[in-house]
């Protein structure tokens, strides 16, 4: 080996030349770290403004708070999260207010939205849930608002006609079943069908059928389905009619989330009847869209628990299958972006790199994040090159080879570390050849 030393001595040379300019010491990247943490907390105050801007103001309150784990001045992010958390409370207020005012007008569907826009700011909004619960809930529910003197028997007397049904009262509100109620108190109930006893009286066959397809004009599936079960079975008409109500059923199933009892209703009709495949279609499509909320709601439970990497896994499934599901994107985005600012929490700038691969180029925060790690695996690129340097005079080619690896893995354009590392491993099999 002592032959080859004054090769490898000027070899060193001209490459440690070659390196200067650039950081000198771990002291100084590690240095660089308190500007780079202000830099970040100021690229994400500016998109928390924009996005309150824009009127998101949930997620701008959100980008508050990761401020305020690396701002340099606490104090005026808390007040700027206590002034958020103030606006976001207002527009909750305004928007159930509005609400109110639109159903007072019999305007549902304008109802709905600002009810669902309170929510959304605010999910634990208990006025907004309740007049989504009470009027928009796929199930037969009503609200009722108690008088003076009421009780669970009382209410139930007046809306049910029955003071036996207190029970359903106390249940349906949560309440002892000889609570007194103060006046204005708004109870949900449950939708009871009232059926007076109808007297079924022997009828010819073709009035039976009569009255059954009457029945079912008026929507009474249930009386339409008991008077065509009385009818001759092995009638056409009464089979094509038994099928029609069956069908029925099922698309009143289907649009109020009974999706079980659907496909049960639908197993009563045969293939190829009329309006079938077409019922078929629209509980697939109801089928799928539930399965994709339940999954939608297991992810951003996971991503609320910090653990981003498997929401992240969860939501990226559920966009190879639902692709133009906007909900399950953009909590894709958020979820790669914190895990990737937890992995450069801990300075694994490589599994920052890898996981921002895929970043959206509209999400900015991740675009800059992006950039920070670029040129803080550049920096270190060049430590493990300096060190692969150190150890090629020292004559150790292996431990070399090793760090000039890691500084083109850094940073795959470093050309000299990857010829160097050529060189080497030719030197390397010469060397091991000799006799």
């Amino acid at each position: 080996m002592r032959p080859l030393q004054p090769v490898i001595a000027f070899i060193a040379a001209i490459i440690l030349c070659s390196c200067a300019g650039t950081m000198d010491s771990v002291s100084e990247f590690l240095s660089a770290d308190p500007q780079w943490t202000a830099a970040q907390a100021g690229n994400l105050s500016e998109r928390a403004r924009s996005l309150e801007a824009r009127g998101e103001l949930a997620m701008a309150l959100d980008h508050w708070r990761l401020v305020d784990r690396i701002a340099m001045d606490p104090a005026a992010v808390s007040r700027e999260i206590s002034r958020l958390k103030s606006k976001i409370a207002e527009a909750v207020n305004t928007h159930y207010q509005h609400g109110m005012a639109e159903l007072s007008k019999n305007r549902q569907a304008a109802a709905r939205n600002h009810f669902l826009a309170a929510l959304r700011l605010d999910p634990t909004f208990r006025p907004a849930l309740i007049q989504i619960n009470a009027r928009f809930s796929p199930f037969p529910l009503a609200v009722h608002l108690s008088t003076s003197g009421d009780h669970p028997e009382t209410v139930a007397k007046a809306v049910f006609g029955d003071e036996e049904k207190a029970f359903l009262v106390a249940w349906f509100n949560d309440l002892p079943v000889d609570q007194a109620l103060t006046s204005g108190t708004l109870l949900i109930l449950p939708k009871l069908k009232k059926r007076p006893t109808k007297k079924v009286r022997k009828k010819k066959r073709p009035d039976q059928l009569a009255q059954a397809n009457a029945l079912l004009a008026e929507n009474d599936l249930d009386g339409a389905l008991t008077l065509a079960g009385q009818a001759d079975p092995d009638d056409p008409n009464v089979k094509a009619l038994t099928h029609t109500i069956h069908l029925k059923k099922a698309t009143v199933q289907i649009a109020s989330g009974l999706l079980e009892a659907a496909r049960q209703s639908l197993d009563k009709v045969p293939d190829g009847f009329a309006g079938k495949h077409a019922a078929m279609e629209a509980l697939q499509t109801a089928l799928q869209k539930q399965q994709t909320t339940l999954v939608l709601a297991k992810a951003q439970e996971l991503f609320d628990q910090g653990a981003y990497r498997q929401s992240l896994e969860m939501v990226e499934r559920l966009l190879e299958e639902t692709p133009d599901s906007v909900d399950a994107r953009n909590l894709a985005i958020e979820a790669r972006y914190r895990l990737a600012l937890d992995h450069f929490d801990h300075r694994r700038f490589l599994e920052v790199r890898e996981v921002l691969e895929k970043a959206d180029e509209g999400h900015e925060a991740s675009i800059a994040l992006k950039e920070s790690v670029r040129t803080q695996l550049v920096n270190q690129a060049q430590i493990h090159y300096r060190n692969g340097v150190k150890h090629f005079i020292n004559e150790d080619l292996k431990l070399a080879i090793s760090e000039w690896e890691i500084a083109l893995a850094c940073d795959p354009n470093h050309d000299k570390a990857r010829e160097n590392i050529d060189n080497a491993r030719r030197l390397l099999d010469k060397i091991e050849s000799m006799p």
